[in-house]
């Protein structure tokens, strides 16, 4: 038997095997506060039943997502205390991934560009040396700019972009150009880094006036020489519990505080029952709690383009609720109700 994590998106310290018991650790790397993301692979275990506990709280509601190809994720469905869960393996399963949440590997991107007839380009070469892959679509002097993954591990919002690409693709509105970075934080993607609060900071913390990542110096030069009237970012939010459970704005500024309720409020409408549940009580305004307006990300720099109308995040919770879970279909769904909304919004204002 053999538990590693030799593969893209991989993470995860093995601190002791005792009989069935499996002692883990998430690897927080150069994270510079305690974080949650782990995945492994575990081959050779058929017929077996082992039992995997983590030293703190990092499992969610329906237990860890399962995958036997890294496309295809679902949950164990398993009662559990946040640190630990069992799993008995069947005769044919050689090889399972589990992992914190459903994962998006790189490859999955690759996949739907070419089916999509998008051509893949490159953004710029990571700090690492890697192609970091950008697409773009559509002829007008208007820019829809979308992101994902400035945060390595936070993986439902490439869901949630997915199913926005999907959408504006076939209905994006004439007089507009979409530009999408689909993994900003491209090296802790691949090398499965927690990427949230890596020190000295991180990725969306780099929108100042020196940036330190190749990636979102990029990303500011796109900004400052386009038309960027609109700007997302899909995220993540914590671990889990209360409003982390939910698919929520992060409103950046007051100044255009009243359109990005009214698009809000537009979602919520056409947010569909086979989507993941969006609803406008949850999301969190300017200066409240963690949501500092000063803070240099992607958002704030975006609205220093006069051209822009206004610029968000959306987080999608990892696991969401027994009454509204987490799956792919459900986050894929929301992605279409999202750009959608984006497209009724702009006919709305007429823009």
């Amino acid at each position: 038997m053999k538990i590693h994590c030799n593969f893209t998106c991989g993470n995860i310290i093995v601190k002791e095997i005792k009989d069935n018991d499996i002692f883990l650790e998430c690897d927080l790397r150069d994270t510079a506060t305690d974080w949650f993301y782990w995945a492994f692979c575990i081959e050779g275990a058929q017929g077996k039943t082992l039992n995997f506990k983590f030293n703190k709280e990092c499992i969610g509601y329906f237990g860890p997502a399962k995958s036997a190809d890294f496309y295809n994720w679902e949950w164990i469905n398993q009662d559990n205390d946040g640190h630990s869960f069992s799993y008995t393996f069947k005769e044919n399963e050689e090889k399972v991934y589990f992992a914190h949440s459903y994962l998006y590997h790189p490859n999955r991107f690759e996949k739907f560009a070419k089916k999509s007839g998008f051509e893949i380009k490159t953004l710029c070469k990571s700090r690492k040396g890697r192609a970091v892959p950008f697409v773009t679509f559509g002829s007008g002097e208007k820019v829809i700019l979308l992101s994902a993954r400035h945060h390595a591990c936070e993986s439902t919002g490439s869901y949630v972009l997915e199913g926005v690409l999907r959408t504006l693709k076939n209905a994006l509105p004439d007089g507009y150009k979409v530009i999408c970075v689909p993994f900003v934080d491209y090296d802790g993607v691949v090398d499965g880094d927690q990427g949230k609060a890596r020190a000295p900071h991180d990725h969306n913390r780099d929108y100042d006036k020196i940036s330190i990542y190749p990636e979102t110096s990029k990303i500011k030069s796109i900004i400052d020489n386009n038309k960027v009237v609109f700007g997302f970012d899909f995220h993540s939010p914590w671990h889990i519990r209360e409003r982390n459970d939910t698919v929520f704005i992060v409103q950046k500024d007051e100044a255009t505080l009243n359109e990005v309720i009214m698009f809000g409020k537009m979602l919520e409408k056409n947010n569909r029952d086979c989507s993941f549940k969006y609803y406008q009580k949850n999301d969190i305004a300017p200066n409240t709690e963690w949501n500092k307006c000063t803070a240099p990300t992607y958002a704030t720099y975006i609205r220093k383009n006069d051209n822009c109308h206004f610029s968000f995040t959306l987080e999608t919770a990892y696991f969401g609720t027994h009454e509204n879970k987490a799956n792919e279909e459900k986050f894929l769904n929301l992605g279409e109700d999202f750009a959608k909304t984006l497209i009724d919004y702009i006919k709305t204002a007429d823009l």
